[in-house]
């Protein structure tokens, strides 16, 4: 593999680790609960990324349900504010209900880490359909 491709894919892990460590982090020492039949899934899935572990096993789907989760909890809260946060920066100046607070700042994290995490899927992606093109000229 070429050197270049090889620190691009190293940077991008790195990123999608610490960012789903920081969200794991977070997630795990605030009072947000995963609920519902995914629950046990999803708590060990932050655990491993705590831990720095389990990337791979981290589907789209799993990251859509983590911030599902976050989303409706937060409209429980402020009709809304689920909805905003998910999907642009939520200014949090005057903002006085610490709750708010928490969730909107852990779906800062979980849009950080989604991003990370599908930059890092598509050039693998990349990587693999490059190999099957090469692998027919040659």
């Amino acid at each position: 593999m070429d050197i270049e491709i090889e620190r691009d894919v190293h940077k991008l892990t790195l990123d999608a680790i610490v960012l789903g460590r920081l969200l794991a982090e977070e997630w795990l020492a605030g009072s947000l609960t995963p609920n519902g039949s995914i629950r046990s899934t999803m708590l060990d899935t932050l655990r491993s990324l705590k831990g720095r572990q389990g990337l791979q096993q981290i589907d789209q789907d799993l990251i859509d349900v983590m911030g599902e989760q976050i989303r409706r909890t937060l409209n429980e809260i402020r009709e809304g504010k689920g909805d905003a946060a998910i999907t642009q920066d939520v200014d949090l100046v005057w903002e006085q209900d610490q709750k708010v607070v928490e969730y909107v700042n852990l779906a800062y994290r979980w849009k950080q880490f989604k991003k990370a995490k599908i930059a890092l899927d598509d050039k693998l992606s990349a990587i693999r359909e490059a190999d099957r093109f090469l692998s027919r000229i040659v």
